[in-house]
């Protein structure tokens, strides 16, 4: 059928054309639905920010100075309008609402009474008092502006992503309950605190409240029982219309407090035409630049916690710099015309979305909507019964709190979950700002001692299991391998601060202790992933180093960053004084431990090509000669450092070190090398290639003076020939070499997993 009227609309139209109108026509429809939701949902949020505004208007201007609360008023939903706009069209977290923030609102509350009480005293008017206030709350808007958009500019958003998920949870929390209690508080007209529990059995009270409360049932059914979009739009309207007839009906209408209070009539205002009739004094203006700047740091840290808990809302990532530009922009901008500092407001901004909005255009016409009341005066409070608003607000509230509450609970972190509620006490008691101060403190103390329980010793290991870069004969390797516990090594990580310094103090004088007396004589400490230290990690260092020295052990640093080793020369713990020392990586530090203790067990391979001869004989043992594999053996002869093979060469040569020491260095792509390997006296290298017949992969060169006897390939084929005993014995030594290496490769392995 639907083919058919396809057929009739577009008789005598090629079928391509009449498809492509057809989806046209379907993507209009459904922009127009989309649209249709954003203008629904951007007036019901518009709803919740007039009020909003409408008491933080009352709370700056109290008693004799009401005057100044329609200006407020106006400034408040200039600001929201014009900076709403753009913060909505170009956040990062679509789609928000913008409004007065409660706790940068929270904070120009007390800069107006400080300013009030300033003016006042020097004799200024209520008129003067009003203006004054006014150009305060334009200087902060700009010093907020000036910070956010700098932060953002320079794209330092990274630096305050440090905000644990409890801080947020409790952020949520106490946001939950502010919106339960401003809901209370609005359907009743008290404050919901134990002293006030009596009034709230007052008749009228009580029966906002309940019809709040029936507003709340029927909105958390929608929630449980329907996912459409505009399902909540829907009732909302109809629970509209069903009260205004109600109240009407009942000739209550024009009751005192079942309807939002009037706004009054707005006065529009301009900072700059204004700022000659303040009363002002420069000391005055001197005293007042801290309370910007604290009016600016507010801002700062309330934005970074509103993005990350509507990132924990929504289980979406907002790009923090964005939100520093947009937000920075928009203060920005509506100073010079009045507006007071506006933001996203985290309940507001979920409202938009519960309330069926579908993109950035909600936020866009939740601001649109504030700024036509602001032009046209619209008393738009007066129209919407305060149950309806309530309602919505405690549905707002319960929302908060499930967000807070339930990850948490499904991941049994209950210790997360305690921090969250007492953080969220701490906001409802004292503000947001200090509740998210104590949050910070709290979690820098629970990392400290989380950091400082897990320690900075990551791995622990001698030089019985654990082998740096150096190849060594079979007697030292058999010495340095019986008596290895006497180097002990330690790989640190992380931040070495008062609460990880001890106890790394008493891990190691702990692993020392457990030897016998003297046995231990090397202590390495390897900071190649230490990020720093602080003064109290050269405290505990000293104690270490002093006890070491009493026991004869020599205390040994090794990938010590700049930072470091000028923290460890200041304190005396590495230099000429000193008998410890310090080396530039781990091998190079393991490397002088062995030759150390080597030295002291007077472990000598002989200096002379007779000893070689000794050794090769072992190797090969006594059914061959070894002076006939001298015979197929080339010898060479370095003086000083001497490239033998270049990376990428075929690898056809075994080569046997008989005086002397050979390196190996890998090619790096910045065109250097890296030594990753040392080969000492009586050591074999590159038989791995020889056996594979692959090419070089590294760079192999003398350090100095040495003396190396090579087997080419054609050489042990001719051995294979004439001498297959001896062939089957090199074979042998071979094989044993390798196998020698892999069980070395695998206790090295293992020491560093454990």
């Amino acid at each position: 059928m639907g083919g058919s009227r396809a057929e009739e609309a577009g008789a005598g139209e090629p079928a391509a054309k009449v498809a492509a109108r057809l989806a046209s026509g379907r993507r209009w429809r459904a922009i127009g639905r989309n649209a249709g939701r954003d203008a629904v949902a951007g007036f019901v949020a518009a709803i919740v920010l007039v009020a909003n505004i409408v008491s933080f208007a009352a709370l700056m201007f109290p008693g004799e100075l009401a005057p100044g609360i329609p200006i407020a008023i106006w400034a408040m939903l200039v600001g929201s309008a014009v900076g709403g706009v753009w913060i909505a069209w170009w956040t990062s977290l679509p789609p928000l609402a913008t409004g007065i923030d409660s706790p940068t609102g929270a904070f120009l509350v007390l800069l107006s009474a400080a300013t009030a009480g300033a003016v006042g005293a020097s004799g200024g008017s209520v008129d003067a008092i009003v203006v004054s206030v006014m150009v305060v709350f334009t200087a902060a808007t700009l010093m907020s502006g000036a910070l956010l958009f700098t932060i953002g500019a320079l794209r330092w958003g990274g630096y305050f992503r440090f905000i644990p998920y409890f801080v947020v949870a409790g952020f949520l929390l106490a946001t939950g309950g502010f919106l339960v209690a401003g809901g209370v508080r609005m359907a009743t007209g008290v404050p919901l605190s134990m002293e006030h529990l009596t009034d709230l059995a007052d008749g009228a009270s009580l029966t906002r409240l309940t019809s709040a409360l029936a507003v709340l049932a029927v909105l958390l059914g929608i929630r449980r029982l329907s996912r459409s979009p505009v399902a909540m739009p829907i009732a909302l309207f109809v629970m509209w219309l069903v009260g205004v007839v109600l109240l009407r009906a009942s000739g209550v209408s024009a009751s005192k407090g079942w309807f939002l209070p009037s706004m009054g009539t707005l006065r529009p205002w301009l900072p700059f035409e204004a700022v000659g009739t303040a009363h002002f004094s420069w000391s005055m203006i001197a005293g007042l630049v801290p309370d910007f700047v604290a009016v600016a740091l507010v801002a700062l840290m309330s934005l970074v916690t509103k993005v990350a808990s509507i990132e924990v809302a929504r289980q979406a990532a907002g790009n923090l710099d964005r939100e520093f530009r947009a937000h920075g922009v928009a203060n920005l901008a509506i100073a010079p015309l009045g507006g007071i500092a506006c933001s996203l407001q985290t309940g507001t901004s979920e409202l938009l979305r519960k309330a069926g909005g579908a993109s950035r255009l909600s936020g866009v016409m939740a601001s649109l909507v504030l700024g036509a009341v602001a032009l046209v005066n619209v008393d738009l409070p007066a129209l919407i019964p305060i149950p309806i608003v309530a309602g919505l607000v405690l549905y707002l509230g319960y929302t908060f709190f499930v967000d807070a509450l339930r990850n948490l609970a499904a991941q049994r972190a209950w210790t997360d979950l305690l921090l969250a509620i007492l953080i969220g006490l701490v906001c409802l008691q004292r503000g947001y700002l200090v509740g998210v101060i104590a949050g910070l403190i709290g979690a820098c103390v629970l990392f400290a001692l989380n950091y400082a329980r897990l320690g900075v010793v990551r791995r622990h290991a001698t030089r019985r299991d654990y082998a740096g870069f150096v190849d060594r004969s079979v007697e030292a390797s058999e010495h340095l391998r019986t008596a290895g516990d006497a180097i002990q090594v330690y790989w640190l990580s992380g931040y070495i601060f008062f609460g990880s310094s001890e106890g790394l103090f008493e891990r190691v004088r702990g692993d020392v202790d457990a030897f016998a007396t003297r046995q231990v004589k090397f202590v390495i400490l390897d900071f190649a992933a230490v990020s720093g230290a602080d003064s109290s990690a050269v405290a505990s260092l000293t104690k270490l180093g002093n006890q070491c020295a009493r026991r004869g052990i020599t205390l040994v640093y090794s990938g010590v960053s700049r930072a470091v080793q000028n923290l460890l020369e200041q304190g005396g713990l590495i230099g000429a004084r000193s008998r410890h020392k310090a080396f530039i990586d781990l091998n190079h530090a393991l490397a002088w431990c062995e030759d150390c203790l080597l030295a002291d067990a007077r472990v000598h391979d002989g200096m002379d090509l007779g000893a070689f001869e000794v050794w090769l004989q072992e190797s090969l043992g006594r059914d061959v000669r070894a002076a006939d594999a001298m015979t197929y053996l080339e010898r060479q002869d370095t003086h000083d450092s001497q490239v033998l093979y270049q990376a990428g060469a075929p690898a056809d040569t075994i080569d046997l070190v008989a005086t002397g020491n050979l390196a190996i260095d890998v090619p790096r792509r910045d065109g250097e090398r890296l030594r990753v390997r040392r080969f000492m006296k009586h050591t074999m290298l590159g038989e791995m290639g020889f056996v594979r017949q692959s090419v070089r992969s590294a760079t192999v060169l003398s350090s100095g003076p040495a003396t190396v006897f090579t087997l080419t390939r054609a050489s042990f084929e001719r051995m294979r020939r004439e001498q297959p005993r001896l062939a089957a014995a090199f074979d042998d030594f071979i094989m044993r070499t390798l196998a020698d290496r892999v069980d070395l490769a695998n206790r090295t392995a293992a020491a560093l997993g454990d």
